[in-house]
């Protein structure tokens, strides 16, 4: 049908808390461990770093599957164009729930309704509302201060929402278990704070702490006071030690005696100042989460990342929220852990317009921001069925679609892909090195090897060495349960299945040499094209369109949610060798060998997609039957 404008319209967080809470009360559930967490991010100063905490959302949210992330926003909207661009990022690409925060110091009433018409356009449809950070040259508000703006306080920003765009934004504010400097204690802070809600706040986020004794008493105080509220604690990791007492001086914050004792004797070793900040992390949100009472309902965490992802992580794999996939062939790494349920093979998009999306194809598996991208003016979009592959929709490229948010540095490119690759094998060794994760991206895969393909990395690495230029795979499964930590999505009670697969960039001697083999396992279909379009193909009937990856569960149809379709491979093979330019042959002079030796293998190679649809057999034949290719190099 006709396309119509990108309709971003996101749930409301409160609305998904009580679904998490909903599917608890189902569920035996281990009180020490939270229904849902969060993360806060604030928008760096320089593009580079705008650059870096994108992608770093991206794999936080994929790896560790938090409920919402939230971004800040600097004192009278001084970073509205970043706080903007991270939360449109995220909410299109990283499949999660958006919260902005709103300031009401230094802001006019026509700033404040451009950048809440300016959330809604972009489809936000949550909002932190804060008073602000105090005047210049003063530490903090005191009683009586004003913001400055048309809003005098965060009650008032909240009644300006509520009375412009009613229900359309879910509100949280903020809470103070210390209380506030303005506030003349606690207690009027607690009041203050059921001031807000009444005016039609949803949910609270409090300051960070480190007295959990303090947050429990604060939790006791508001439900006193009648509000029901869902309340998140704010946990922000120790990084450093100076930044902590810095923060925990400037924030008005109470450390408790045994804390302190534990980070004095070790105040100059940041690493075991960082290993010690996690684990009294750890201690906080067990004890939070354990002792708060049923009418208390303390059951999610709001973490306060400072953009920084190893601590985070830490404290998730140690609260048994994430799983390790391995961990004997080297330690475990950030790399190397997939959250503990999810619903698809993909992380689903969040954005109301794609809720119904369950299928895509295999093909931008390692690309998914471009994949939303080039389909985000979609009307409908795959459910259960593949359909007509033949959309309008896969029309031209723009450059922005193939590398959007994958915009590496020049001189970052050149340290991982080659200064000066001159033959073959240099290049063979770059693609030999992502697979055994010496280096974390190529351009075809923006994040590091997926867990499931570490069952047949040694036969990738071999095959990558020897010209054999993998760029998406997968083992092939049989009824695993659908709670496997590697393989496992859908939820619990079910069966996973798979078929073997592998997509590959090879010359045209090594792709007759998989034809041939394609032609005597009848078990398996190879489709093949290069950059000028001639196609190769063995086994697909017209249409041909296959199922790589289903599901069996209770009370539901079977789920196939990857599938391979040659005419969309088509179209992913346009955008794949395009990265051969855009993301490897600019790094060099024109003319020069390394520029020469880039420029014939994108245009001689082909890209091959081979599927084996025996599943069933443990006996991988697609990667016994590829190894003996190996055996014999060839040139361009």
């Amino acid at each position: 049908g006709e396309k119509s404008g990108l309709r971003l319209v996101m749930s409301h967080i409160l609305k998904k808390i009580k679904e998490r809470r909903k599917k608890a009360w189902n569920n035996i559930h281990d009180k020490s461990k939270p229904l849902y967490y969060s993360f806060e991010y604030f928008p760096p100063k320089t593009e580079a770093g705008l650059d870096n905490l994108l992608s770093r959302i991206s794999r936080m949210t994929r790896r560790l599957d938090p409920l919402f992330v939230d971004v800040t926003w600097g004192s009278s909207g001084s970073t509205a164009a970043r706080t903007l661009a991270v939360a449109s990022h995220a909410q299109r690409f990283a499949g999660t729930h958006v919260m902005l925060h709103l300031t009401c110091a230094g802001m006019s009433n026509t700033q404040l309704e451009q950048a809440l018409m300016q959330a809604k356009a972009g489809g936000i449809r949550n909002v932190l509302v804060l008073r602000g950070d105090p005047p210049r040259r003063k530490c903090s508000w005191k009683r009586g201060d004003v913001s400055g703006g048309c809003c005098d306080r965060a009650i008032d920003l909240v009644r300006f929402i509520k009375d412009r765009y009613r229900d359309y934004f879910c509100i949280a504010v903020a809470g103070h278990p210390e209380g506030h400097p303005s506030s003349t204690s606690p207690e009027e802070e607690v009041k203050h704070l059921k001031e807000k809600m009444d005016a039609g706040a949803d949910f609270i986020i409090t300051q960070f702490f480190y007295d959990t004794n303090t947050f429990l008493n604060f939790v006791k105080s508001c439900r006193k006071e009648g509000i029901s509220s869902p309340i998140l604690p704010g946990i922000m990791p120790i990084q450093s030690y100076p930044s902590f007492i810095r923060m925990t001086n400037y924030c008005n914050i109470s450390v408790p005696k045994k804390v302190m004792q534990r980070l004095e004797p070790v105040k100059d070793n940041d690493e075991a100042i960082k290993d010690i900040g996690v684990e009294i992390a750890v201690e906080m949100c067990q004890k939070i989460l354990s002792e708060s009472s049923v009418d208390e309902q303390i059951d999610g965490i709001h973490f306060y990342t400072l953009n920084l992802e190893r601590s985070v992580t830490q404290i998730l794999l140690r609260m048994g929220l994430i799983d390790i996939i391995r961990e004997s062939e080297h330690d475990a790494s950030l790399s190397d852990v997939v959250p503990a349920d999810r619903p698809l093979p993909w992380r689903p998009s969040t954005l109301e317009v794609r809720s119904k999306e369950s299928i895509r194809p295999i093909n931008w598996a390692n690309r998914p921001a471009s994949y939303v991208m080039r389909t985000e003016t979609w009307d409908e979009f795959p459910n259960g069925r593949w359909g007509d592959a033949a959309s309008p929709a896969f029309g031209e490229l723009s450059e922005v679609s193939h590398f959007y948010h994958f915009s590496i540095p020049h001189e970052d490119r050149l340290a991982i892909l080659g200064r000066k690759p001159r033959k073959l094998e240099d290049i063979y060794e770059t693609f030999a090195k992502y697979i055994d994760g010496t280096v974390n991206y190529i351009p075809w895969c923006e994040t590091p090897l997926q867990p499931e393909s570490f069952l047949i990395q040694s036969q990738l690495v071999q095959l990558n060495q020897r010209g054999f230029l993998t760029i998406n795979s997968q083992p092939s499964v049989n009824g695993l349960s659908s709670s496997n930590p590697t393989f496992g999505w859908g939820g619990a009670g079910g069966y996973v299945y798979q078929k073997a697969y592998v997509e590959c960039f090879v010359n045209p001697k090594n792709a007759e040499k998989l034809l041939e083999m394609v032609d005597k396992n009848s078990s398996m279909n190879l489709y093949g094209i290069n950059k000028f379009g001639k196609e190769i193909k063995s086994g697909f009937s017209e249409g041909g369109t296959s199922a790589l990856t289903w599901g069996v569960f209770p009370n539901r149809e079977i789920v196939q949610p990857t599938i391979f379709d040659p005419q969309t491979f088509c179209v992913w093979a346009e955008e794949a060798f395009s990265l051969w330019t855009n993301m490897w042959l600019d790094l060099y002079e024109p003319f020069s060998d390394s520029y020469n030796l880039i420029e014939e293998i994108r245009d001689t190679f082909f890209l091959v997609a081979i599927i084996d649809n025996e599943f069933i057999s443990k006996d991988e034949a697609i990667w016994n039957a590829m190894i003996p290719l190996t055996n014999i190099t060839e040139s361009v």
